[in-house]
């Protein structure tokens, strides 16, 4: 009786491991730099605790990520350029081909092929493209699919745009 409980509860893990593995999982969002997106409640002085307790929770689609479906104005999940033992979150903002202006600067950048350009919501204290330049495609693990909790914020994360500071390549042919 024992061993048929272990053998089930191992199969179980076993298909919950690869599902969220594969396609779908639920992991919480940490940090303001996606505020007012994520976290809007937040504050400079907020404790860990208080943090961990009331953090975003949302949905993630790592299926797309295999076909490379990837929409300007998406959140995605990636792996730091700067620190490859840790994922961040941030909008999509441009893709290869794309031209962008920077948040604090003039002088236009084309994203190179096979790299976007990623930016927090909150610029005042993300860091993001705008400090360390186009990322690899390769470098993004998930898109932000849902908010799932706290149950007064359940919904869609919503696409946003640039705010006028994207053009496409085939604009300046």
């Amino acid at each position: 009786m024992a061993l048929k409980f272990l053998v089930r509860g191992a199969s179980a893990v076993s298909i919950y491991v690869a599902f969220s593995d594969r396609f779908y999982s639920i992991v919480g969002i940490s940090g303001r730099s996606m505020q007012p997106t994520f976290n809007p409640h937040l504050h400079e002085d907020s404790s860990r605790i208080v943090q961990a307790l009331t953090m975003d929770r949302v949905l993630l689609d790592k299926r797309s990520v295999a076909s490379h479906m990837f929409r300007r104005g998406e959140v995605v999940v990636l792996r730091s350029p700067e620190d490859p033992d840790r994922q961040i979150v941030k909008r999509l903002l441009a893709v290869e081909g794309d031209w962008i202006r920077p948040y604090h600067d003039s002088e236009l950048v084309k994203v190179p092929k096979g790299q976007c350009w990623i930016e927090g919501d909150n610029p005042s204290i993300s860091i993001d493209s705008n400090n360390f330049g186009p990322v690899p495609l390769a470098l993004i693990e998930a898109k932000v699919m849902r908010v799932l909790w706290p149950p007064s914020r359940v919904g869609p994360v919503e696409r946003q745009d640039s705010g006028g500071r994207v053009w496409s390549s085939f604009a300046f042919n």
